[in-house]
């Protein structure tokens, strides 16, 4: 069997007829933390260190499963999504067909290969981590575990009961990044459930190719492009999306109101507001402002990452607009317009569903850092909102986040000094579900409610934070399991009682006790190397 080597792999001479092929990614490290749903992974035999390889030779209906040496194409590469029922379909980036038992036998010895997915309990696998070191990988129409006959290229995978031997242990490796910390955990909440969409879960661009950009023009053709990509941003890599500045009209309000005498900031007002409406309003005339940011319109089925805590976008909006299956992880977003309001959000999400935004780090956005209205299927997790902006009134920021008429779950996030809008929750199409997590400091609200929407709040932290769940006109609000401390252990806003999400059809999720929280998102949110 001839394999092409691809470049940047390091060649090591064994003998005049033969060549091995080491690969440095191989060499640095073999995960043994659980794969996230729709990421792509090598599975790397722990006995052999050869990976799992779909056989290019085999040009049946039912391509054969085998290992080989490491060397990193499309045929070693691996969509691991995990299903409703919690078992995980392995699919080949270089087929598109899923892994499975041979005819669904039960049988010790029997073949694996790969077929198009029927939706049979033998292409569906249970991933179980090992005590000493990767995983057993279990058919769940078997119960029995994925085994390789050999350490040599080309050796055949079968299925076989477990002897807990190193042959039926795998090692679960990124295609793209690190091994995942302890906080990098499955996809939890609404956006790991099937939608009206059609889609089972959110996977993102995991389908597609897998681009490396390092500049504003090729994020943007990235994002835009209609076929599904993984979109990396370098570690330690800015990419700068700010415009020429230009002229906008703007409404100057003065801060006494907010207690910062002797400061002004700046508000554009849409076509039919007028100055005088606002609070602070020194005038009912506009001036001159200038605003440097750029909308990205990002298309469906991406996967936007940075591989390491130092990725970051400056000045652009995300903007998703009736789009569907997109990720957005492991970077930070800052620098649109921080002195003005109404000048742009950090990422906007309108009329889409199955979107995950995850460990990212927001910081001097103008207005909402993640805005979601008349979406479904959305999980925020382990993010951080950096509140503190010295150019706005009491230098916190205000529009952190607005949620309505949307399905949404937080957890894990650390709102970090701000004002209001953490997040606000209107309309009565609204389900959002917050657990374990960390507000600090918040001085006008931290959850506030409005127009029937149904609210669950769940083992949080509430630190020295104003109106931690607050019922501003007529939401509804279930509350259980939270601490208070501070300003927020006397705060008389934490209404509850509400019969809530009787709708709703709910995901296995893990209620943390709120005392470890603090620690866990002060390290673990935003993004990590």
């Amino acid at each position: 069997m001839m394999k092409k080597v691809k470049k940047g792999v390091l060649w090591r001479a064994c003998s005049a007829v033969a060549l091995t092929v080491v690969s440095m990614s191989a060499l640095a490290e073999n995960c043994s933390t659980m794969p996230t749903s729709g990421g792509t992974y090598y599975l790397i035999n722990k006995g052999s260190g050869q990976a799992l390889d779909v056989n290019t030779n085999d040009t049946s209906t039912v391509p054969n499963v085998i290992t080989y040496e490491f060397w990193e194409p499309t045929n070693q590469q691996f969509v691991l999504t995990k299903q409703s029922d919690n078992y995980w379909e392995i699919k080949s980036v270089y087929n598109s067909k899923l892994v499975e038992v041979l005819n669904s036998s039960t049988s010790n010895g029997a073949n694996v290969d790969t077929y198009t997915d029927w939706d049979g309990d033998n292409q569906r696998w249970e991933i179980k981590t090992d005590s000493d070191g990767g995983f057993k990988i279990v058919n769940k129409n078997s119960q029995l575990s994925l085994t390789v006959a050999g350490s040599s290229n080309g050796s055949n995978v079968y299925q076989n009961s477990d002897e807990s031997l190193s042959s039926q242990r795998w090692y679960i490796n990124p295609v793209s990044g690190s091994c995942s910390s302890s906080s990098d955990t499955d996809l939890v909440g609404f956006a790991s459930q099937s939608g009206d969409d059609g889609l089972s879960t959110t996977t993102g661009g995991a389908a597609g190719s897998t681009v490396t950009v390092s500049s504003c023009s090729a994020l943007t053709s990235a994002l835009t492009s209609s076929s599904a990509q993984v979109i990396q941003i370098p570690a330690n890599t800015s990419i700068d999306c700010r415009t020429s500045a230009r002229t906008v009209a703007a409404c100057a309000l003065d801060c006494s109101n907010w207690g910062d005498s002797g400061k002004t900031w700046y508000r554009i007002p849409t076509s039919s507001q007028s100055c005088s409406e606002f609070d602070g309003s020194t005038s009912s005339s506009t001036v001159n402002v200038t605003r440097n940011e750029s909308t990205i319109y990002v298309k469906s089925n991406k996967t936007l990452i940075g591989l390491g805590s130092g990725s970051k976008i400056i000045g652009a909006n995300l903007y998703l607009s009736g789009v569907e299956n997109v990720i957005i992880r492991n970077l930070a977003i800052s620098t649109i317009n921080p002195s003005l309001v109404e000048a742009g959000d950090g990422i906007t999400v309108n009329d889409s569903s199955h979107i995950w935004v995850d460990h990212v780090a927001f910081s001097n956005i103008s207005d909402g850092y993640v805005d979601v209205d008349n979406s479904k299927n959305v999980t925020v997790s382990w993010n951080r909102f950096y509140g503190y902006n010295s150019q706005v009134c009491a230098s916190q920021h205000w529009y952190t986040n607005l949620v309505a008429d949307s399905e949404v779950t937080f957890h894990h996030n650390f709102w970090d000094t701000a004002a209001g809008r953490n997040p606000k929750i209107d309309g009565e199409d609204a389900r959002v579900h917050l657990f374990n997590n960390y507000w600090k400091d918040i001085t006008y609200f931290s959850i506030g409610g409005d127009d029937s929407a149904q609210i669950l709040v769940e083992n949080n932290y509430f630190e020295n934070s104003a109106k931690p769940h607050w019922n501003i006109g007529s939401a509804y609000f279930s509350a259980s399991g939270n601490t208070y401390t501070g300003v927020s252990s006397t705060d008389q806003y934490k209404d509850s009682g509400s019969t809530v999400f009787s709708d709703v059809n709910m995901y296995n999720y893990t209620l943390e006790d709120p005392s470890v929280l603090g620690s866990e998102v002060d390290g673990g949110t935003g993004p990590q190397d």
